[in-house]
């Protein structure tokens, strides 16, 4: 596989995810890749957009990606070697009640949401050219926390019972840090760099394991949070602005990534330990 023009969807067969591949492949881009863990989801979900768009021109391809281990990141981007890369949504994230560690010794979350994005896009810039787009989804979890020197050992050894938003929304915290310095950094090359905050989305990722919670939260929340088609217009709204170095909601709202961010004390010492 070389020469191809391949837009980029990670945690392609989630709700968001989903949503923002029918959207692509109704628009006709050149060739899509679908990025998951699962090969059997991401399979099967080539085959309902093919069948759901029969006339679309766009070329389906898939690609095994598991964000919990640096090595599959590192093979996943090896594997497009030859081809351009006209986009990169990073979408995929997890929030998971319980701490695991991966088998490079990083809680699971802070990796798949964090360091795994960063590294995938480093690998894969030097494949991008003039107009390609990073889009970063990130969360209205950011503004619940602070910046802090060791995020990263903290999510391993965090267990009070605000855990999961608190580690979820850090780790969106400091991906809209990258998001920012990315934009910066890349600039000079036409290649546009922006966030996507879909706000709270009706999936499952609110689910908190507790059977009473979760089934008053299907009855009395479910209804009115935002469904997943329209917290997919996010990321489909970063990645044709012309703009770069924004954040774009679900309802077409954008405003730029604090400038703030480049003044805090942490933010250069965060950006070094995530960078490869």
């Amino acid at each position: 596989m070389t020469g191809k023009h391949i837009t980029i969807v990670t945690g392609a067969t989630g709700g968001i995810g989903r949503e923002i591949c029918r959207k692509l492949v109704s628009q006709g881009v050149e060739c899509l890749m679908l990025a998951c863990r699962n090969t059997t989801k991401t399979s099967r979900l080539a085959d309902e957009l093919r069948s759901e768009f029969p006339d679309s021109s766009t070329e389906i391809l898939t690609g095994r990606l598991d964000l919990a281990s640096l090595a599959s990141v590192r093979e996943f981007a090896a594997s497009l070697a030859g081809n351009t890369v006209d986009a990169l949504i990073n979408n995929a994230g997890i929030m998971p009640g319980h701490i695991t560690i991966t088998e490079d010794g990083i809680e699971t979350a802070t990796q798949t949401n964090a360091v795994s994005p960063v590294l995938l896009t480093e690998l894969l810039l030097p494949l991008m050219h003039e107009g390609s787009c990073v889009v970063m989804t990130v969360s209205v979890t950011r503004k619940m926390v602070r910046l802090r020197p060791d995020w990263i050992e903290h999510a391993a050894s965090y267990h009070g019972f605000m855990r999961r938003f608190k580690t979820y929304g850090r780790s969106k915290l400091v991906l809209t840090h990258y998001a920012l310095d990315l934009s910066k950094r890349v600039a000079e090359r036409g290649i546009r760099v922006n966030c996507a905050d879909p706000g709270v989305v009706d999936s499952g990722m609110i689910s908190m394991g507790i059977p009473v919670i979760d089934r008053l939260a299907d009855i009395f929340f479910r209804p009115i949070i935002t469904p997943a088609a329209s917290g997919a217009m996010a990321a489909l709204s970063a990645l044709t602005s012309p703009k770069s170095g924004m954040i774009f909601t679900h309802n077409g709202k954008c405003t730029t990534i604090p400038v703030s961010y480049l003044v805090d004390s942490l933010h250069s010492a965060v950006i070094k330990q995530l960078l490869p």
